[in-house]
């Protein structure tokens, strides 16, 4: 029996087979129905399966899309639930049965306004569906702030149905937002006399016997009471986990948490605490994975914003950090915890104003708390006004005296302010001594440090290891130290102890490779991070680090990519390997593999700003830059106070021609910076674009005022100068900027400007100083060089370039100019020069066009052919690749292979310019 008819019979019988169930099964309505059941007995899970069956069957059945919204939010996803709740309205499902539905969950998401919005004047004539819609939008107003009107509305679903508990609950919360706990609790024993199995109702009146009366083992016994009624409910068996954690009974929380992840896994609240526990635990990648699985679910979330936040901030991810945590405190902006982390995260990456700006409010009060007056004082010390940290320091000691936290800022501050250091560091010994944290005992490591008083670092380390006896951070610490000393025996000795104590950690394994490449033995360093992952395999760190060390070493770029792909692999929800990645792929010329390695990027860390940020580089730099505009709105969205996402977005208006956007953008960066001098030259090159040369000039002469001291300003103006041809004008604001700042760039400018005005003796004079002056400067002598070759001065082009090689050995386009110029000239050596080249950036296609053109100069024409072929391959719409693809046919004699390229070349008509040798060149073949 034939093959395909073995396959066909086979397909057959499995497709029969597979029919069975579907002729047999329950039918759409039994399905519904069953999931109706699952639903009374809040089995979520099986229901969502039942109706997922039911679509199968129908997906245009109304009653099972609202089922299946009602599920997927009682099971925690109300984003997948709103997906399912508008797809049912599409399918015409009653108003009463819907819309209180959608209501519910766009509560659950935290839409507050958009239910006031679209609710609030809805009227529904079923009276059990208008109490239920009332209470939502009675709620939306409470969560507002508006009491008079969550109470109005509250009463108005009474109306419509007394005693409907949700209302009752509602006005219970009420009151005891009106601190009336005995009144709020007398209506909650109404509803729960009724409905003893109420579980809003008894989740409420525990929660009241907790923080409103502050009655702890009473509320745990009511948490408890919920629970036996409702063995499923999460906020209750949630609230039990957070109370038996602050009682430190830590066995029995981990028992709760374990069996709520046995009844609802994947609900927001199991994830939750889940991320919670894996901060307390420091492991924050976990943490950072989890909270990016709540964020789909719960944008808005100000405590799993905040929990995310702390998280960035714990692995130094001070961008997102600042995403997470700004987010949180617009949301809630009484947040003190929040406010503090947003405020540290400034500090840490240096942006005190920033610092000041969050914390002021909270400062400005009276009863200001120590730890805000704290960090306020740290941010004006750090911006250099000493009068005012003075003034916070002194109210922060007083607000909170004996706070550990406090103390050892203050201390911190004055060991910084560089006063007589003394009486901080004794008060952070005392500190230290009394405080089971080591965060005193760190900053006394820290402090002593600042004095270059090592023996007093060291000392400061001996008391930290009593405190931390299994870590390996004191050992590791006392190594650096030793390394400071030039103690390298002693410095290993104390990195190999710190492994001893956890041969994964990173830190000591980096220092002591960076110990043995400082001894000339590279490896050896790469033996240490060899040994790191074999205990280890996902270490991306440790992959990290032989990239770097492979790039150091002048290891193969393409080896350097596939560790770092490997780093990616290994952890693919930590950024900083994607993002290495992306750069690598940039940096190589491969800007098609770069948007690939952005776009998985993207996927795996949607809510990451700097992926987004490497993303939408990736589609510039690949041609997409409709997709760049997009990506970059998105960007200023979530970052509106960023400066640098505005020029980014700007960029990439520029690049569709959408001019109007890009000064838009421009003039918002300029807002938020107005020593931006990338804005500032944009806008100046649109003036020039619109002919108004005044306008640009004026932008560059505001920018000199501004900061007299800079070279920016004068530069902007010698690049208006230039464009519009006024040569002695740009001479003038080029030597100006060059008497505030000597650099590679204006010196090239400057240059250019003088053989533009035709001072080829002042442009020689000042080639011949620079070159004298910064003789390590490579920038300058590859444009010398690029002059040169420009005035077919090949043996001066090849010289400089030569020159550039000296000083940067792996500067592939100056080799690749090299071999092209030994090739021109008919030296020998050209093709190993152009290998030489290819090696550091594979696969660029006029590298290889060099190579292809050395190897033919060698008569080595098969081989020159093939490399020809790769370099059209690697860029096809380059049709002087092809051109020479079709020389080098001729050379060969293979007429038919020119015939076809040339061929392809004359069907471009105009767009090609080099018609003339193709027409010519084809007559040759005839």
């Amino acid at each position: 029996m034939p093959v395909f008819k073995k396959v066909l019979i086979a397909t057959c019988i499995t497709g029969f087979v597979l029919m069975l169930p579907g002729c047999g099964g329950e039918s759409e309505d039994k399905l519904v129905a069953s999931a109706q059941t699952y639903l009374a007995k809040k089995d979520t899970k099986s229901a969502i399966i039942q109706l997922k069956s039911a679509l199968q069957k129908n997906p245009k059945s109304g009653q099972a899309r609202l089922l299946l919204g009602e599920a997927l939010r009682d099971s925690g996803d109300p984003v997948a639930a709103m997906v399912e709740l508008r797809k049912a309205q599409e399918l015409s499902v009653s108003d009463a049965q819907l819309v209180p539905e959608m209501a519910r969950t766009m509560l659950m998401v935290g839409d507050h306004a958009k239910v006031i919005g679209q609710f609030a004047s809805t009227e529904l004539h079923d009276a059990k569906a208008a109490a239920d819609l009332f209470t939502s939008v009675a709620t939306a107003y409470a969560e507002e702030g508006d009491k008079a009107k969550a109470l109005e509305i509250s009463g108005k679903a009474l109306q419509a149905q007394p005693m409907y508990a949700p209302a009752v609950i509602l006005q219970a919360q009420l009151k005891a937002s009106d601190r009336d706990v005995e009144g709020a609790l007398l209506l909650l024993d109404d509803v729960l006399r009724k409905d003893p199995a109420d579980e809003r109702a008894g989740l409420m009146r525990a929660n009241l016997l907790r923080y409103g009366k502050g009655d702890v083992d009473a509320a745990l016994a009511a948490y408890q009471n919920v629970l036996a009624v409702n063995p499923k409910a999460v906020s209750a068996r949630s609230s039990i986990i957070s109370i038996l954690s602050a009682q430190g009974k830590a066995d029995e929380a981990r028992a709760q948490l374990a069996e709520l992840k046995k009844v609802a896994p994947h609900h927001p609240e199991t994830l939750y605490l889940e991320a919670r526990e894996s901060f307390a635990n420091k492991d924050y990648k976990a943490t950072r994975e989890t909270s990016a699985q709540l964020l789909k679910v719960l944008p808005n979330s100000v405590r799993v914003l905040e929990l995310a936040g702390a998280a960035e901030y714990r692995l130094k991810s001070d961008v997102q950090a600042e995403a997470f945590l700004g987010r949180a405190l617009k949301a809630a902006p009484g947040n003190l915890r929040v406010r503090h982390l947003l405020a540290q995260t400034y500090l840490r990456s240096g942006q005190a104003s920033k610092a000041i700006d969050v914390l002021q409010p909270v400062v400005d009060t009276p009863k200001a708390d120590g730890v805000s007056l704290a960090l306020i004082g740290e941010a004006y010390l750090q911006g250099g006004d000493l009068r005012r940290s003075d003034e916070a320091f002194q109210r922060a000691a007083k607000a909170a005296p004996q706070d550990p936290r406090v103390r050892t800022t203050v201390a911190m501050a004055e060991i910084a302010r560089g006063s007589n250091p003394a009486p901080a560091l004794a008060e952070l010994e005392s500190v230290a001594a009394g405080d089971k944290s080591p965060r005193a005992d760190l900053a006394l490591i820290s402090g002593r440090l600042r004095q270059k008083d090592m023996a007093g670092a060291l000392k400061a380390i001996d008391a930290l290891q009593k405190k931390l006896p299994d870590s390996p951070l004191p050992d590791h610490l006392r190594g650096r130290i030793l390394m400071l000393k030039k103690d390298m025996a002693g410095a290993t000795a104390a990195f190999n102890a710190a492994l001893g104590k956890d041969p994964r950690y990173f830190p000591s394994s980096a220092s002591l490779a960076a110990i043995d490449l400082a001894g000339g033995k590279p490896e050896l360093a790469r033996k240490r991070f060899d040994e790191l992952l074999k205990t280890d395999p996902n270490n991306y760190r440790a992959l990290l680090a032989l990239a770097e060390l492979t790039s150091r070493t002048q290891g193969a770029p393409a080896e350097v990519t596939r560790l770092v792909a490997a780093a990616v692999k290994a952890s693919p929800g930590e950024p900083a390997p994607r993002l290495l990645l992306i750069e690598n792929l940039l940096r190589g010329g491969d800007p098609r593999a770069a948007l690939i390695a952005a776009q998985d990027a993207s996927a795996a860390l949607p809510n990451n700003l700097q992926i987004m940020d490497a993303l939408g580089r990736a589609q510039m730099a690949a041609g997409n830059q409709q997709q760049a505009v997009s990506t970059f709105k998105k960007l200023t969205g979530l970052q509106p106070l960023n400066a640098t996402n505005e020029l980014r977005l700007a960029e990439a208006y520029m690049a569709t021609q959408e001019t109007d956007g890009a000064a838009r953008s421009l003039h918002r960066a300029l807002d938020l910076d107005p020593k931006l001098l990338p804005a500032r030259r944009g806008l100046a090159m649109l003036a020039m674009q619109d002919k108004k040369p005044e306008q640009a000039l004026a932008l560059a002469r505001d920018a000199q005022q501004r900061d007299p001291k800079s070279a920016a300003g004068y530069v902007l103006e010698g690049e208006i100068e230039s464009s519009r041809r006024n040569w002695p004008a740009a001479v003038t604001a080029y030597r100006a900027a060059m008497q505030r700042s000597k650099d590679s760039d204006t010196a090239i400018k400057l240059h250019q400007a003088l053989m533009a005005n035709k001072q080829r003796a002042d442009a020689d004079r000042f080639a011949a100083d620079w070159q004298r002056d910064y003789p390590k400067d490579p920038a300058f002598r590859y444009y010398l060089g690029d002059n040169a070759l420009a005035q077919s001065d090949f043996a001066g082009a090849e010289a400089h370039y030569r020159a550039v090689v000296d000083i940067q050995p792996r500067n592939a386009l100056a080799l690749n100019n090299i071999a092209w110029l030994m090739v021109k000239r008919k030296e020998p050596g050209a093709v190993a020069m152009a290998e030489r080249a290819l090696a550091l950036m594979p696969g660029r296609a006029q590298l290889l066009d060099t190579l292809a053109s050395a190897q033919a100069a060698d008569n080595q024409l098969p081989k020159a052919i093939e490399t020809q072929k790769q370099a059209l391959q690697a860029s096809p719409e380059d049709s002087s690749l092809r051109l020479n693809l079709a020389r080098l046919y001729i050379q060969a004699a293979d007429k038919p292979a020119a015939r076809d390229q040339l061929q392809a070349l004359a069907k471009l008509g105009d767009k090609f310019s080099a018609q003339t040798e193709v027409t010519a060149l084809l007559k040759t073949l005839q």
